[in-house]
């Protein structure tokens, strides 16, 4: 027996510096390089003196030692590029905000006070890093959640590796727009492990796009070290077995990263394709507090003086001089310029001396509506005519099932836009995908029907990069139980982005969830998502029982700013129904609709329990008013249509399909009764499913879900509990 090594088309590759190299590093070069790094190395001193005297709320994530591997990637790409990163990320932002506004013959040496708007950026910075309204965002990201879509910073996140797909987002809007533009990705070695990290790499390699993943390797993941969370230390492993070719260098030494980043930029415009970056650095701090590592057992007093001796602020001031490529005098003017600037914003901030020192108090925000900017205004939908399908005339009208209307909508809002992409697992395949939801759009947009890997974390991750990047993203997921595989990336992203950025940043993207009903998919295919959207109030949540109201609700949830889950009842597919033959109309998010009128009871319901309502209520003689509710997300619904119901009749039931654990009602029945519990003549009553998800067998999976027995019981105690004759059921 023979064992052959399996060749590899993609190789890794370490970075040595050659003598050489540095005849091609100008003076000019040199200053821009030497002027972020400082900058960065100064701002963290700045934060660490704040948190000393107690002045930084929550953690501050110092990144000195690491300074000069984000200032050397930066100093070397165009003033355009974009960012994201960690929440170790101080350095990357600084970095980005100096290299956006560093403009063309500006020469740091030749000045004694920083640019105007480069000072008031730092002093925005420090300001959001403190949580003050003067901040970026307000001060409602701090120090871990910073962004800046003007000077390229896209955003950082604190969660490890929950940012990676967001830049791959990015990457994706970037290229299918023609911009010139490259997209770079900090993260640290204990993201690498993480399945987004994997997700996003590959779905970057997939589609070939212009980014640089740049892993800062520090060697500890708060106090793990890389040999403890890894058996294979070689990290450039990851990237390789993506395709994406790699090369690992010394972070501590600026120049080096510096040549590292013109490689990567050099081969990203010659093939397309992303490049990998591993920075040898080392966080002189632990994880978030103004101590050495050592003071907490996880690392020796021995290595960490090793590596301080390797600080790259020291090997810049040892080797440009020696290589007459700048003087000391040149770099002393440059720190004294940063550091006037760092004291002068921090001045701007704070009051007081030694341990009275204390924030400015006109600087803290507003804090009477915490709530401001959760979601959109809906201003987008002024001037739009809203109906019903009563409204339309006959000869307008054209009979279609739900599962025919789907493509055909989504077809004419593509036409009509063409910043809309789909992305799914199948989408492009099959004519139509796995059900037939894009069956003929692939003829018609073919660079736009996107198929996706079995990955639901980074492609809901990269349409949130996108959306926040000028696209409107449509995602397909097969099941709704898959979102919760996308959870990160749907709750901590998607539902909270436009909040923690100070309402600044929309998240228009719809999300395209199936529920299959009693068709024997079992227990991980059959959930409501409808509950658990609710749970997160940035997302806005509609659900159409027929063909007309899913026509409407999806030209409503492509125009929409927010994200917008479409909830789609596979029992329904097959319904045919009238539809407007333009498929133009709108149903407003917030709006209910009354399907059948009573006055003896009212029942709440949605999805595919809607005609059973209808039937039941007309066969048991029961006078019942019936309200679709349509949209589910909790700030939506629509109480003023259920509140007149409620006055009328004294008697409501909440009636859902789904399994009590996961529905909505419980939600509803506890604002009915704060809202209406004058006009109540019982508590309100609810029908779920049982606790349990539905099994794949028959009869349980019945028994599972709530139907038509249900109804009629909970009718018949809704008549008997108040007092109203039990009529006989109509045959």
């Amino acid at each position: 027996m023979r064992l052959d090594n399996v060749p590899m088309a993609t190789q890794m590759r370490e970075l040595a510096v050659e003598e050489t190299d540095w005849e091609s590093f100008s003076a000019e070069d040199a200053k821009r390089l030497v002027m972020l790094t400082l900058a960065c190395r100064r701002f963290e001193e700045t934060i660490l003196q704040l948190d000393k005297l107690g002045l930084v709320h929550g953690p501050a994530h110092s990144s000195i030692g690491q300074d000069g591997a984000a200032a050397g990637c930066l100093a070397a790409l165009p003033n355009g590029t974009k960012i994201n990163g960690t929440h170790r990320s101080h350095h990357n932002c600084m970095s980005k905000l100096l290299s956006a506004l560093y403009y063309k013959d500006f020469d740091p040496v030749a000045v004694n006070r920083m640019p105007e708007d480069m000072r008031r950026e730092v002093f925005a910075m420090m300001s959001e890093v403190l949580g003050l309204r003067t901040g970026w965002n307000g001060g409602r990201g701090g120090s871990m959640h910073m962004r800046k879509d003007e000077l390229g910073i896209m955003g950082t996140d604190a969660i490890v590796a929950g940012g990676m797909p967001l830049a791959v987002g990015v990457a994706f809007a970037d290229k299918v727009r023609k911009a010139d533009t490259i997209t770079v990705t900090f993260f640290g070695d204990g993201a690498i492990h993480q399945g987004t990290a994997h997700e996003a790499m590959n779905l970057a390699a997939l589609y070939s796009l212009p980014m640089i993943f740049f892993l800062e390797n520090n060697h500890y993941a708060v106090s793990m070290s890389v040999g403890q969370s890894t058996r294979e230390t070689t990290l450039l492993t990851r990237p390789v077995a993506h395709g994406i070719a790699a090369v690992r260098v010394d972070g501590m030494n600026p120049f080096a990263v510096w040549l590292a980043t013109r490689w990567a930029e050099e081969h990203i415009r010659e093939n397309g394709g992303p490049a990998f970056i591993e920075a040898d650095v080392y966080r002189y701090y632990h994880q978030s507090r103004p101590f050495p590592g050592s003071a907490f057992g996880y690392r020796t007093k021995d290595e960490e003086s090793e590596w301080r001796a390797r600080d790259p602020i020291d090997f810049l001031r040892r080797e440009l001089p020696a290589r007459g490529i700048l003087s000391a005098a040149d770099i002393d003017g440059i720190d004294a310029m940063v550091k006037e600037a760092m004291a002068w914003a921090n001045a701007e901030i704070v009051e007081g001396l030694g341990s009275s020192t204390r924030i400015r108090e006109e600087l803290w925000p507003d804090a009477s509506d915490p709530d401001a900017g959760l979601v959109g205004d809906l201003s987008e939908f002024d001037g739009v005519s809203f109906t019903e399908v009563e409204d339309h005339r006959a000869e307008d009208m054209v009979e279609m099932s739900l599962i025919e209307a789907m493509p055909r909508v989504m077809g004419a809002n593509m036409a009509k836009d063409d910043t809309i992409y789909v992305f799914g697992e199948d989408v492009a395949n099959m004519n139509g995908g796995t059900v037939g939801a894009t069956r003929g759009l692939v003829a018609q947009f073919p660079d736009r029907i996107i198929n996706t890997p079995i990955t639901e974390n980074g492609f809901c991750g990269l349409a949130n990069g996108a959306a926040t990047s000028g696209l409107k993203p449509v995602i397909e997921l097969m099941y709704s139980d898959f979102a919760l595989v996308a959870a990160d990336q749907l709750f901590n992203h998607s539902a909270k982005i436009r909040h923690l950025f100070n309402g600044k940043h929309s998240v228009p993207l719809v999300l395209r969830c199936r529920i299959p009903g009693t068709e024997g998919y079992g227990s991980q295919h059959s959930m409501d998502p409808s509950g658990i959207f609710a749970l997160y109030p940035g997302w806005r949540v509609v659900a159409a029982s027929n063909a007309f109201d899913y026509v409407g609700l999806m030209n409503t949830a492509l125009r929409c700013t927010d994200p917008v889950l479409v909830i789609e009842h596979q029992g329904l597919y097959n319904r045919k129904g009238p539809i407007p033959k333009n498929f133009d109309h709108f149903i407003p998010i917030g709006k209910a609709k009354r399907v059948a009128e009573g006055n003896q009871i009212t029942l709440l319901t949605t999805l595919a329990l809607v005609d059973p309502c209808i039937e039941v209520a007309r066969e048991m003689g029961c006078s019942a008013d019936i309200i679709d509710l349509r949209t589910l997300s909790l700030r939506d619904i629509d109480y003023e249509t259920i509140g007149a119901s409620i006055r009328k009749t004294g008697n409501v039931a909440i009636v859902e399909q789904t399994t009590r654990g996961t529905s909505l009602g419980s939600h509803i029945a506890d604002e009915i009764q704060r809202r209406f519990f004058d006009y109540l003549d019982q508590p309100v009553k609810r029908v779920t499913g049982g606790w349990a998800a539905p099994t794949v067998s028959k009869v349980l999976e019945r028994a599972a879900l709530a139907g038509p027995e249900d109804i009629r019981d909970v009718i018949a105690s809704l008549l008997h509990d108040s007092g109203q004759p039990l009529l006989d059921k109509i045959a």
